[in-house]
């Protein structure tokens, strides 16, 4: 990524979105770096990943597109491809917030906001910040099926293993057989898939713990 130029992307439906955000990049303070550059726009995320791969740093995503994609399947798609992803929404629909954030989405800008403020959020996330704010609260806390609704041993497994241990150095300090500590980690991600929240990964799994408040979040600047 340059540091003196974020490339950006917007994924939103609605014309006047894309053209606002795009002249708001360019009429912003230039004394905000690094400058945020809209490169590529489009009204779905198939049309934006048809374009070509690398084309931006990270993603400005609407919720709620007329061609009716899940919002959790837009997200996990964008972040397989490569992009961070910054929810950028107008609405208050907390299930489809949740599906975006247990897709790895890493924050929301409301477009009631500045747009000033969507462009400091979107040089955040670029950056490889998670935005902790009022929707990302909400969205967890709000609808207990959200919930893996783990033991205290499975969270307690969940906090070793997702650290980086292994499952023998998870059983040694929980002092329980290697084979127990794979049931708890099997049982953890079934869990999750119930709820609709992937964790077939240990990537996925740490987000996850984070999520549920089992980790603390990474510091600015580190990388899991």
């Amino acid at each position: 990524m340059d540091s003196c130029v974020i490339r950006a992307g917007l994924i939103d439906d609605h014309e006047a979105i894309r053209i606002g955000l795009a002249q708001a990049a360019i009429r912003d303070s230039p004394e905000n770096k690094p400058r945020v550059s809209i490169k590529g726009v489009a009204p779905t995320v198939d049309s934006f990943l048809g374009a070509g791969a690398n084309i931006c740093d990270v993603v400005a995503l609407d919720l709620s597109l007329a061609d009716g994609s899940n919002p959790g399947d837009n997200v996990r798609r964008l972040v397989e491809a490569g992009y961070k992803v910054l929810i950028y929404t107008l609405g208050d629909d907390i299930r489809s917030l949740q599906q975006a954030l247990a897709n790895g989405a890493m924050g929301v800008s409301r477009k009631s906001e500045p747009m000033s403020e969507t462009l400091s959020k979107l040089r955040r996330v670029a950056a490889g910040e998670s935005i902790d704010n009022q929707e990302l609260a909400a969205a967890i806390e709000t609808d207990a099926g959200f919930a893996a609704n783990l033991s205290d041993r499975e969270a307690e497994c969940l906090g070793l293993y997702a650290t980086g241990f292994s499952q023998y150095q998870v059983a040694r300090r929980m002092n329980v057989a290697s084979g127990t500590v794979k049931k708890y980690i099997d049982r953890i991600r079934e869990k999750y898939e119930e709820v609709g929240r992937p964790a077939g990964t240990k990537i996925e799994l740490y987000r996850r713990a984070v999520e549920d408040g089992v980790l603390p979040p990474l510091l600015p600047g580190r990388k899991k």
